[in-house]
């Protein structure tokens, strides 16, 4: 019994240190008035969850770097063509602006913070 306490001790490290840097990564960066919006795909769950007044967010860095960041686009229009050259289904994602601003929040293309879905795009807003 004594030779499993080590590795049993350091596995229960590991899953406490890892759920309190999600706990601490999950709360959202929101900025009221960005100057320039981000952009983000995601499940069209997410849209369901959003019109039921559900807060949804999209994680930056965390798991201590394992994690880079969701991925961030300049504009509806980028996140658009990025999901075509990908083949991403149309009906599979959709198309969300963040709360937070690309110049401030986005590195390498990727969340440098968390952020939160405000609203879906609709189509005729990323032509």
């Amino acid at each position: 019994m004594k030779r499993f306490l080590l590795p049993l001790s350091l596995i229960i490290f590991a899953v406490v240190a890892a759920w309190v840097d999600i706990q601490r990564n999950s709360v959202p960066m929101i900025r009221q008035s960005p100057m320039h919006p981000v952009y983000t795909i995601s499940s069209p769950d997410d849209a369901v969850a959003l019109t039921r007044g559900k807060t949804v967010v999209k994680l930056g860095p965390c798991l201590f770097g394992l994690y880079p960041g969701a991925i961030a686009f300049q504009s509806a229009t980028q996140a658009k063509d990025f999901m075509g050259l990908k083949g991403y289904e149309p009906g599979k994602w959709q198309i969300f602006q963040l709360s937070g601003d690309f110049q401030l929040d986005v590195t390498d293309g990727v969340l440098n913070k968390t952020l939160q879905l405000s609203r879906v795009v609709k189509d005729d807003e990323n032509r």
